[in-house]
């Protein structure tokens, strides 16, 4: 009687393991029920865990924020309700522009013989590059080389446009300021290859200097400049900001501990230390009654190839991975067992490789081992990333478990 043995991937722990092994079961038995699905469950015993109890993370267990206590922004508001918006403008360089322009209406009423306040806020931006001691700041803040086009990329698009048409113009030196400085930040770090490091205080320094130039230039033009209204629409941004606050990220640092370190603690551990899942997988399989197929997915089955890399285990008659990176490690030249440019030696069984094209962590193999796995392309009608465990709930595994299995 075939024996299928289910390893799991990364992050799986009791109960859902056995969850998922009764539904394999489940999706097994109608076609097969000569086929006996047997547990291979590693999370527990060589699985990542916070062996000293989180001491290694700040404020783990506490509840608290690890920031220090009342500090404050320059504004005068909390210091972290910069960095959230600041998070949102790398995102969105222009949302404050947007939601100020929303916010205040149609056009801008002026005296007669005004300057409009956006042309003037238009004009002195484009001239702001003359500035010797901002093209210092922007230096210092990494972000010198893409500033002009950052200018010309927000005053041009149609959130500006709309922003410096708009009463707000009146008010938003420092706004627009921070507008510049998101889409250079952005710019800077889209670049190929970059590994830009931006500095918080330099930044906020060039910020400081774009605003009181261009706070000038409305005095000059209109006198009609009555300061930032930089308070409301940060009240407004952290509305929006709730879901991504990297201060609210801090303050919850336990529970996201808790709840990542395991996916990502497994695949760090096995990279460093694989042989204690290795070795509980080939003790499954000499317990099982042969022939053995080995059912694998994701970390699971770079374990799994990796241990009939090393090891000839004739018990194992068929290597099927779903939703694994070993092709993608092995290209990479990362694989523990396998060095890029040596083939799978002659005793590594039949492979079949599963992957679903919308899971993102799913990738093939008969590029990079030509002649030695079959890659399946399943369709689970899940986005990713539920398109990584959508395999298990998925009719065409089964058949085609059915179909392949000994």
């Amino acid at each position: 009687m075939t024996t299928v043995l289910l390893v799991h991937g990364t992050g799986v722990r009791e109960p859902g393991y056995s969850e998922g092994l009764e539904r394999v079961r489940a999706g097994l038995r109608p076609s097969r029920p000569d086929v006996t699905v047997a547990p291979c469950y590693w999370g527990g015993r060589a699985g990542s865990a916070l062996r000293s109890g989180g001491l290694s993370v700040p404020g783990y267990g506490t509840g608290r924020d690890v920031a220090e206590p009342g500090a404050r922004g320059r504004d005068g508001g909390g210091a972290d309700e910069d960095v959230e918006l600041w998070g949102l403008l790398y995102l969105d360089p222009l949302l404050e522009l947007r939601l100020l322009a929303t916010e205040s209406g149609g056009r801008a009423e002026l005296a007669p013989g005004a300057v409009p306040p956006g042309e003037a806020l238009s004009s002195a931006a484009l001239a702001l590059g003359a500035d010797e001691r901002l093209r210092g700041l922007l230096d210092s803040a990494g972000i010198g080389g893409e500033f002009a086009a950052a200018v010309a990329a927000v005053v041009t698009s149609p959130d500006g446009r709309g922003f410096l048409r708009s009463p707000a113009a009146a008010d938003g030196p420092d706004v627009l300021a921070r507008a510049f400085a998101a889409e250079a930040v952005r710019r800077r770090a889209d670049q190929s290859g970059s590994a830009a490091a931006f500095d918080g205080t330099a930044r906020d320094a060039a910020v400081e200097r774009i605003t009181a130039l261009l706070t000038a230039a409305l005095t000059d033009g209109a006198g009609t400049h009555r300061g930032p209204v930089t308070r409301g629409v940060k009240r407004l941004a952290g509305r929006l900001a709730l879901g991504l606050a990297s201060a609210q990220a801090v303050k919850r640092r336990s529970a996201l501990t808790d709840a990542a370190h395991p996916a990502a603690g497994d695949v760090l551990l096995y990279l460093a230390r694989g042989g204690a899942i290795r070795e509980l997988v080939a003790e499954a399989v000499r317990a099982a009654e042969p022939p053995v197929v080995l059912l694998a997915h994701s970390l699971g089955g770079i374990a799994c190839l990796d241990l009939l890399v090393e090891r000839a285990l004739p018990e194992v008659e068929l290597l099927v991975t779903v939703g694994s990176q070993a092709p993608f490690l092995y290209e990479l030249g990362a694989l523990p067992s396998l060095e890029h440019g040596r083939p799978l030696p002659a005793h590594v069984p039949r492979w079949i490789n599963v992957y679903d094209p919308r899971d993102l962590l799913g990738y093939v193999g008969a590029g990079v081992f030509p002649g030695r796995v079959e890659d399946v392309a399943v369709d689970g009608r899940q986005p990713f990333p539920l398109a990584h465990s959508a395999y298990w709930g998925n009719p065409e595994l089964y058949r085609l478990l059915a179909a392949e299995l000994p």
